[in-house]
């Protein structure tokens, strides 16, 4: 993309400035805790579980981090050859566990329809957004569960 001009000010898209992403993101974080009065660290906790088999290879994990008091379910997979024997319910639980330790409130996530919707609702979480406007039948569902 050819770079934009208006006023005195320029539009670029420079995907190698990777000094200018951090920056930003810096100085959004930076923002953030002020305008929470410090809470967006709080527990401040990352939760990452791993499921191993008997050759000790990574079939599955779990990966959150806990802010504002609350757990954020970012990445979750199993390999299909071990899901439906109750893992992704053992180690949903034990990062919610792992979470209220730490002091958070609630946990929150969100999956594509192809995904896990069912499975999380089956484990207590509620949705309380939609975003349809994917091509075909795909929704992201945006789900909650207090504790």
């Amino acid at each position: 993309m050819a770079d934009i001009y208006f006023e005195n000010m320029r539009l670029s898209s420079d995907r190698e400035a990777v000094s200018d992403y951090e920056d930003i993101s810096r100085k959004l974080h930076g923002y953030n805790m002020r305008a929470t009065g410090g809470l967006l660290k709080e527990p401040g906790d990352s939760i990452h579980l791993y499921l191993k088999n008997e050759a000790s290879e990574v079939v599955g994990g779990i990966f959150c981090e806990t802010w504002l008091y609350g757990l954020y379910i970012d990445v979750f997979w199993i390999a299909e050859a071990y899901r439906s024997n109750g893992f992704g319910k053992y180690m949903l639980c034990e990062a919610e566990r792992r979470g209220r330790e730490a002091g958070c409130l609630f946990a929150h996530t969100s999956t594509f329809s192809y995904q896990a919707p069912s499975f999380y609702e089956k484990n207590g979480y509620d949705v309380y957004g939609i975003n349809d406007l994917f091509p075909g039948e795909i929704k992201q569902y945006f789900l909650k569960k207090k504790f």
